[in-house]
């Protein structure tokens, strides 16, 4: 009786030891994270990426929502290796960032980097609107890896920053450098610079070419 008690003991205690560990395994997710919550004005925000898949994947791509008020974004880079960045028109508001390498990887951890700006004393959120691993398909071509989640809890970051003036992070950034520059809105009624030195110029050689030809008609009636 008591080997079989024995028996049944150990065999309850070795399901325990490989149930638990299975059901505290972490969900396929993407999520952010921040290294301080609270920054000076001219501070570097320094927002961190992070990602779980069973599947190797070979690109990715996340919104990050924040107030242009509080911050300004700079730039973002990929600790994995191979895994470059694609430049994107960016919106006021809104850091849109897409990475993709050309062989697979395992991710476990930080899959980028985004760095901003602080402008001002505020308080304000960065919140994780959309992301995305991708893969390759049996195509060949770039898909979204299904079942991949955003957790609740770790979407958004709360910021305080003060007025006090704090100076910007020489850190240096861990892969090649995302450029998150946001293109400055230009009224539809204007004309590039660029556009309106060509019309000038153009002006002017009109101009000129109906002074000569005066010239040659007024030589023409004299004759």
């Amino acid at each position: 009786m008591m080997k079989k008690f024995t028996s049944i003991l150990f065999a309850l205690i070795l399901g325990f030891i490989f149930v638990i560990p299975v059901s505290a395994q972490t969900p396929e997710a993407i999520w952010i994270t921040a290294e301080t919550l609270s920054f000076k004005t001219g501070e570097t925000v320094i927002v961190n990426v992070y990602a779980n898949s069973a599947t190797p994947i070979q690109g990715f791509t996340f919104q990050i929502r924040y107030d242009p008020n509080c911050l300004e974004p700079v730039n973002a880079a990929s600790p994995i290796s191979g895994m470059n960045g694609l430049l994107l028109p960016q919106l006021g508001g809104l850091v849109d960032a897409s990475f993709a390498s050309t062989t697979p990887h395992n991710v476990n951890g930080v899959i980028a980097e985004v760095r901003f700006n602080a402008l001002q004393g505020c308080e304000t959120n960065l919140t994780l609107e959309s992301a995305a691993l991708a893969i390759k398909n049996e195509s060949g071509i770039a898909a979204p890896l299904p079942g991949i989640s955003i957790p609740e809890t770790q979407k958004a970051i709360p910021l305080t920053i003060s007025s006090e003036k704090g100076s910007s992070s020489n850190r240096p950034l861990v892969g090649s450098p995302l450029s998150l520059t946001v293109e400055s809105n230009q009224p539809a009624s204007e004309l590039p610079i660029g556009t309106i030195v060509v019309l000038a110029i153009i002006v002017v050689l009109l101009l000129i070419g109906i002074f000569i030809l005066i010239r040659i008609l007024k030589s023409n009636d004299k004759n």
